[in-house]
């Protein structure tokens, strides 16, 4: 029997009336409160974080370690970071193990992972599932985070449809209960970049805190006119009205202003290019023009602009020593604008480049509560974890989208003009699409002995969609799924596992919000995968290893019927397997390495496309197939200075199905040289210092790329008092 989501909404909603209520009479003491990464550092030799040892929210709701859960989940700390110079969220990630985030102006972060991209990667804020991460993903600074967690393999048990090949947490700083503590960034470097940054902690009493973080950045970009501007604030507050009751609020605000935005470079004909380049190529002897990097091709009045505020609340209630009760709160609201001139595509027969326009807006609301009973008990003489619960969402979605053309222009020097008819008005919404999801779910891990967990979980979620364009008539769908997984760690040693796991996920059919009426008659799609792998922390704590081997498979993608080719039907697949190995290791007092290696193959098993073109075999777009960083610090004994230095290499991607539009891989070098002072450290730091000419993914067209960076350095401040 179908159970209405709307009748699991309508309960699911009374529950903080009912959490309240059950706080008031309580007479119990609270939680205690604390950050759930806890910074071991090894003494004696050079620093090193424990993250293994780190409790994790992302890999599970039962408080489980990195160590114990059955499935990868990557830690970048907020002290990690810092050593990385990674000064964005898409920074960051682009050094962790297996994961590529390109920066394009349209949609800021879109990662991939293990073979999958787009709406195959959940984003969390806060531990908080984000709907449609495509829709949602920002570049935000990395100052304002605590850490990131990066759960590999399929996490639809945890975070719904979407989340096929792992999710990402994007985890903010929170008031802390007992510290005094102020901490500013200054910045400064190429293409006069400036960020400004200040995180103050302070306590009120023993039993409340405050803190407020802010960050400001600005850059003029390498490219011509292309002026960037960017604010995130934080206030939040954390309370511990009794021992057993914790309670945090916070708001967070951030926008973005990129003006006349880069939206790369076209492929053009290798005769007709300055200075041709093979970093991105085409069918027909296509190439990037090495000589256009500094060229903008928008037009001069483009708008691309952002501001969101999320709100959020988190009560931890510890009904008794077994059981506590917990129950999650966001709103979220953001309003975006791009204006442009966008896609771009060399004319042959005139020698022009035509350009594209677009005008598109997002007018997002969305709200999303998570209670949960999570208990700690003995069943039989056995350690058992389980958390219990709902989730419901709620998200509205007005778009304007309208599409035409402007003029074209000279390759090499190009009249930009402005946007026909002007920015300054806008048409009114011509889609909206509100989605409503009410969920429920059960993790579990039981200790069979002290030295092997089996740790499972499932997931329900009824999802109803409602459609409106401008022009057609509405139209709607619900969707019902079941996710789970089941999974083991066994301990060979105390400090090193044994881990395997089986995982069933769900995705849409491309992205909800802006669903076809054609595409919306789809099922969502399938995925499951098959993990197995070692985590081992040895020589006295100096060295943590984790190796893991996986399959994913993606079933009922979209394809062409093999008897009628005019026909879309679901049934298609693709999948993926490989390794990903992470090392950190102290070697001595002075010296430490990190560093990573995924290698992959990813493929079409079964695709056929327009005109019964079968494109089995090939490589989805945007996949690098290889994947490598490697990073050393060294601390000298003798004087206050720490040098480091890592290389970051990615291998090939195509844009097409086809695999005919090529890019490149590349490897880049960065360094840097940090001077401690008594109040904070000083560091002059380079990035891609070999000055590599390479492309990214650029989110308008398959032969289209942006262009990364070339050589730049910085020097920054980092205080604490």
């Amino acid at each position: 029997m179908r159970i209405s989501s709307k009748l699991i909404k309508s309960a699911a909603v009374s529950v903080p009336a009912i959490s309240l209520a059950l706080i008031a009479t309580s007479n119990a003491h609270a939680q205690e409160a604390g950050s759930t990464l806890e910074q071991v550092i090894v003494t004696g030799v050079a620093d090193r974080q424990l993250l293994l040892d780190a409790r994790t929210d992302t890999g599970s709701r039962l408080g489980l370690t990195a160590r114990e859960t059955p499935a990868i989940v990557d830690i970048l700390s907020e002290r990690q970071i810092a050593e990385l110079g990674a000064r964005t969220n898409v920074e960051a990630l682009n050094r962790a193990p297996g994961v590529t985030s390109s920066l394009v102006a349209t949609s800021p972060g879109a990662p991939t992972m293990r073979g999958f991209s787009g709406g195959a990667v959940g984003l969390l804020y806060d531990g908080m599932r984000v709907a449609t991460p495509g829709i949602f993903s920002r570049a935000s600074d990395s100052f304002m985070f605590e850490r990131i967690e990066i759960l590999k393999g399929p996490a639809s048990v945890l975070y719904g449809e979407g989340a096929l090949a792992g999710a990402i947490n994007l985890v903010p700083k929170q008031a802390e209960l007992g510290a005094n503590e102020t901490r500013a960034l200054a910045s400064y470097g190429s293409f006069e970049s400036l960020r400004l940054a200040g995180d103050v902690n302070l306590p009120v009493g023993d039993r409340a805190a405050l803190r407020g973080v802010a960050t400001h950045g600005r850059s003029e970009g390498y490219v011509r006119d292309t002026d960037s501007e960017f604010l995130a604030s934080s206030l939040s507050a954390t309370l511990r009205p009794t021992d057993r009751l914790l309670l945090e609020f916070a708001a967070d605000y951030s926008e973005d202003d990129y003006e006349t935005a880069d939206f790369g470079l076209p492929l053009i004909p290798r005769a007709l290019a300055r200075d041709p380049s093979s970093a991105a190529t085409g069918p027909g002897d296509l190439v990037i023009d090495r000589s256009s990097r500094k060229t903008n091709y928008n037009v001069t009045d483009a708008v691309l602009a952002s501001d969101t505020l999320w709100l959020r609340s988190r009560v931890r209630w510890e009904i008794n020593d077994a059981l506590t009760f917990s129950n999650d709160f966001g709103t979220y609201r953001s309003d975006r604008r791009f204006i442009n001139a966008e896609i771009f595509n060399f004319n042959n027969p005139n020698g022009l480049l035509d350009r594209s326009t677009g005008i598109v807006t997002h007018d997002i609301e969305y709200t999303i509560e998570r209670p949960t009973l999570s208990g700690d008990i003995t069943i039989g003489g056995l350690r058992n974890r389980f958390a219990i619960g709902a989730e419901t969402s709620s998200l509205s979605f007005a778009t304007r989208r309208y599409f035409s053309s402007t003029t074209s222009v000279d390759l090499f020097a190009p009249v930009r003009g402005t946007f026909p008819g002007g920015t300054g008005s806008l048409p009114p919404p011509n889609q909206k699409s509100d989605v409503d999801v009410a969920a429920v779910f059960f993790e579990n891990a039981l200790n069979l002995s002290s030295r092997w967990i089996i740790a499972g979980g499932l997931r329900h979620d009824w999802i109803d969609l409602d459609r409106r364009l401008l022009n057609s008539a509405p139209f709607d769908r619900e969707y019902s799924a079941l996710s789970y997984r089941l999974g083991t760690v066994y301990d060979l040693a105390p400090k090193t596992q044994l881990f395997a796991q089986y995982s069933k996920a769900v995705a849409p059919i491309g992205n909800l919000l802006l669903i076809s009426l054609a595409n919306s008659r789809f099922d969502l799609s399938e995925g499951d995968a098959i993990e197995a792998g070692v985590k081992s922390s040895f020589w006295d704590d100096r060295v943590d290893v984790t190796l893991a081997g996986y399959r994913l498979v993606q079933d009922d993608i979209i394809t062409r019927d093999p008897s009628n080719p005019t026909l879309s039907v679901q049934g298609g697949r693709q999948s993926s397997r490989g390794v990903e190995l992470s090392l950190s290791a102290a070697l001595t007092s002075q010296l430490r390495i990190d560093a990573n290696y995924t290698k992959l193959d990813a493929q079409f098993d079964e695709l056929i496309e327009a005109g019964g073109i079968s494109r089995e075999g090939k490589t989805p777009p945007r996949i690098p197939e290889t994947v490598a960083n490697l990073f050393a610090f060294y601390s000298f004994d003798a004087l206050p200075v720490t040098v480091s230095a890592g290389l970051r290499h990615a291998g090939r991607f195509y844009t097409d199905n086809a695999n005919t539009i090529r890019a490149r891989g590349y490897t880049t070098f960065d360094a840097a040289v940090g001077y401690k002072v008594s109040f904070g450290e000083i560091t002059l730091r380079g990035r891609n210092l070999s000055d590599e000419f390479y492309v990214d993914y650029s989110d308008v067209s398959s032969t289209q790329f942006q262009v990364a960076q070339p050589r730049t350095v910085e020097i920054a401040l980092l205080a604490s008092f």
